[in-house]
């Protein structure tokens, strides 16, 4: 009996905690967010990613602010082994305008020509302040 009761309440707590996600205010200025600081590429369990073979990683960019957020710039300093594509609608000279919670998509390809391993970064320049993101990946002699 009283494991019925308590599988009764979960729906209403659920209910009470999903209410209270979205009552921060804001910021008038637009502010950019990045889903994560780094991108990996096959390094769960100190693994790798295979020389020759390509692994991809993505990462999300939303403005988490109210005025528009023009991202200007996006520039990869990094080892050859690794290759942006930009989120689309960009290109170099023409600002892409993200509006409240939109969303744009960057994706890194990942190729290792040795066994060794690779750095880099990602530089995202807006009309927020500027967000660097970096770039790990470890070529693995198959």
């Amino acid at each position: 009996m009283s494991m019925r009761l308590r599988t009764r309440w979960l729906p209403i707590i659920f209910f009470a905690l999903a209410g209270c996600g979205n009552e921060t205010e804001l910021p008038q200025a637009p502010t950019l967010f990045i889903d994560r600081p780094a991108l990996t590429f096959n390094r769960e369990f100190e693994h790798g990613t295979y020389v020759g073979q390509t692994t991809f990683n993505s990462l999300a960019i939303q403005n988490r602010g109210l005025d528009p957020l023009d991202i200007t710039a996006i520039t990869l300093s990094a080892p050859g082994v690794f290759t942006l594509q930009l989120p689309e609608g960009f290109s170099p000279g023409t600002p892409l305008r993200l509006e409240t919670y939109e969303r744009a998509f960057l994706t890194v390809a990942f190729r290792p020509t040795d066994d060794t391993e690779y750095d880099g970064t990602i530089t995202i320049e807006s009309n927020a302040p500027q967000q660097v993101i970096t770039l790990n990946g470890l070529g693995v002699a198959p």
